[in-house]
């Protein structure tokens, strides 16, 4: 990117402003020839009708770009299109609105009339009939990820684009600046805004200039911020597990190699510890780990005491961040803005390791709340521009449009098990997802509601309702909570709304883990929700695909089943023995899972260890002694446990940790060595 040749353009773009807005020449009418051929000089011929009636024609950047050499000529990039800001926000965010909207095409001619100056008052369905356009298809494309210039030379990146208007982030310190002054024309260029990162990081800002590099390889990592999502011809099946080192989650919610997976809770610390967990054990396994930190400084130094507490070292993770100097004065609009690029930043890190090295990644999003406040950012703005018929009723209403859909999964699908043709490597992507805490059910132990409390709630919840009323069961709040159904107050709308959105994610991911508010409260943990945790990958008979462990699924087959089984029992009669053996086995199973954040990740071979402890019935006479999970006698139980095995048979875990499985023989080896263990204490 030549910064000296995008300043000469910004200036001649400024200098011609003013000729170009002046409120006599609205109605004048262009015709734009738009070539692509590089070696050529760009030209944008503006003619027009003076108050004489002769034909005047200017060349406005003709004699920007004739300063440029042949070289930058060939690797700058090129104007597709030119907008008009309507907002700056604190921070970087600048909102414009785009007045010719993709001439990206060979050799397209248009003819357009287009009013040059911003007229609140216009909506986008008036706007729109101004527009007189001479080809059905000269107009529109995304223009998602491209470098933008401005006015005073800086350049900027299109985060989102919501025609009319784009959003770009500027790569300028406007933080510092009480009041940011940004004016004047901005031009989309055809290029998209691409990292150029030494091989050796250790910490990029958001676009991705290095902060921290490590050693003395120069070796230079190239990809666009905001690349497409990887296509089928890119991409094999998802048939390796990446080992999270937290045995529940492997066992029940497994994660494959080029697969996405949600992790959701209330408690964002926690999350991020279970994260951290996760990288600690990607060293030993060379898999690249690839951190995307936003949000203010007290968040970024909660993640560096995290980090440390989790042990990982700064040269286990690549962290994309920014400088935590310029958090101060940032705008909420910026800063969501700021957390778009880091989190693609991180992505395309992780997408240039797999596809020029070959390698492994694994790319945290910390956190992709993040989107979703951006995404009501702009939908305010173009309500604020243009009325509320800027946006369909679906953005409106804070729900899921088509639009906002394709939004999220630029993201989320960027996720992949390249083939061999591509490189090899993989990018697995863990995006973190808060969701509101429950309201205090104190305030609400002695109320009852009534349906027409309810309304305007969906048709599916309104039939459960019915139900319980047809039953006689009291709507309080926690018959609510118990099917799932939100209480109708302000709070409890508010997580209805959050909880609407995280549905809509999950139909776009390969899985998520649940971390549930009550169960952590109960002192399981991780506090992970059964029901609502799942893998995607390898559902269904007629796949190949699988994101677990063969030796795990040799373990744990049935335990879903039984877990659920057990929980559901609530109430029921536990006075059988076929019920009291029930729960013995799932508070054997919930031992041998149990593990508190940044506590030691376990590999694939303790967690089969702890597991087939549970599934022999090793364990028993612990539980019925009140050795239970979450105790420091259980906690002892499984450690002394997993150190008596590794040093009893230690080919046998070395066996599993390098071929993902296990023989009878190795199977029978490690019972016996859980069973001498068991008996000595």
């Amino acid at each position: 990117m030549n910064l000296r040749y995008h300043a000469t353009l910004g200036a001649a773009l400024v200098a011609t402003s003013s000729a170009w807005t002046s409120p006599s020449l609205l109605s004048m009418k262009r015709s734009v020839h738009h070539g692509i051929n590089r070696e050529q000089p760009f030209l944008i011929h503006r003619g027009f009708s003076t108050g004489n009636g002769v034909s005047t024609t200017t060349t406005s950047l003709a004699s920007a770009l004739a300063a440029p050499s042949s070289s930058d000529a060939n690797t700058a990039g090129q104007p597709v299109a030119t907008g008009s800001i309507v907002n700056v926000f604190r921070g970087g965010l600048v909102a414009a609105r785009i007045i010719d909207d993709d001439l990206s095409k060979v050799n397209v001619s248009l003819e357009v009339d287009i009013p040059e100056v911003v007229d609140p008052s216009l909506s986008v369905p008036d706007e729109m009939k101004s527009k007189k356009k001479s080809s059905e298809d000269a107009l529109g494309g995304d223009l998602t990820g491209r470098e933008v210039l401005f006015g005073d030379g800086t350049i900027g990146i299109v985060v989102v684009h919501r025609p009319p208007m784009v959003f770009v982030y500027r790569d300028s310190d406007d933080s510092k600046v009480e009041e940011p002054s940004v004016e004047g024309a901005v031009t989309v260029l055809d290029t998209l805004y691409t990292l150029n990162v030494p091989k050796n990081l250790q910490r990029v800002d958001c676009f991705g200039k290095s902060v921290v590099t490590v050693g003395e390889d120069g070796t230079i990592l190239n990809r666009p911020i905001f690349a497409p999502i990887p296509q089928v011809k890119d991409i094999s099946l998802i048939n390796k597990p990446l080992i999270t080192g937290v045995t529940m989650f492997d066992a029940l919610a497994p994660i494959g190699k080029g697969q996405n997976m949600l992790l959701i809770g209330h408690d964002l610390e926690d999350m991020r510890r279970y994260a951290l967990d996760m990288v600690s054990i990607q060293k030993s396994k060379g898999i690249k780990c690839v951190y995307a930190s936003s949000g203010d400084n007290e968040n970024q130094k909660e993640l560096k005491s995290l980090m440390e507490s989790a042990g990982v070292e700064e040269d286990d993770i690549i962290l994309v961040s920014s400088e935590e100097s310029n958090k101060d004065n940032m705008e909420d609009a910026s800063d969501a803005a700021e957390g778009i690029v880091t989190a693609a930043t991180a992505c395309a890190i992780g997408e240039a390791y797999a596809l020029e090295e070959g390698v492994d990644t694994l790319v945290i999003v910390d956190n992709i709340n993040k989107h979703k406040s951006f995404w009501d950012i702009t939908t305010r703005s173009l309500v604020d521009v243009f009325g509320v018929d800027a946006v369909v009723k679906g953005d409106r209403d804070g729900g899921a449009s088509s639009e906002m859909r394709a939004f999220f999964s630029s993201l989320v699908q960027r996720s992949a098990q390249y083939n061999k043709s591509r490189g090899g490597g993989s990018v697995t992507l863990l995006l973190l997802q808060k969701i509101p805490a429950m309201v205090d059910e104190k305030d609400e132990s002695d109320l009852v509601f009534t349906p027409d409390d309810f309304e305007g709630s969906p048709a599916k919840i309104r039939e459960r309702l019915d139900l319980l009323v047809k039953k006689n069961i009291p709507l309080t709040a926690a018959n609510l909570r118990k099917i799932q159904i939100p209480v109708p107050s302000t709070a409890e709308g508010i997580r209805r709304l959050a909880l609407q959105h995280v549905d809509d994610l999950i139909s776009m991911s390969d899985g998520q883990i649940w971390l549930d508010e009550r169960l952590q409260n109960s002192g399981r943990s991780p506090p992970m929700d059964f029901q609502r945790s799942i893998t995607r990958i390898g559902i269904g008979a007629d796949t190949q695909s699988r994101a677990d462990a063969a030796a795990m699924r040799r373990v744990v087959e049935g335990l879903r089943m039984e877990l659920s089984q057990a929980e559901s029992m609530d109430g029921a009669d536990f006075d059988t023995n076929a019920s009291k053996k029930q729960l013995r086995n799932a508070q054997a199973w919930l031992l041998a899972m149990h593990q508190p954040p940044t506590s030691v990740a376990r590999t694939l071979s303790e967690s089969c260890v702890a597991l087939l402890a549970a599934s022999s019935g090793a364990l028993n006479d612990s539980i019925d002694n009140g050795v239970l999970a979450g105790s420091e006698e259980g906690s002892r139980l499984i450690e002394g446990l997993l150190d008596h095995v590794r040093k009893t048979v230690p080919d046998s875990l070395t066996e599993i940790d390098s071929t993902l499985d296990f023989t009878d023989e190795t199977k029978g080896l490690i019972e016996e060595a859980i069973k001498s263990y068991v008996s000595q204490n």
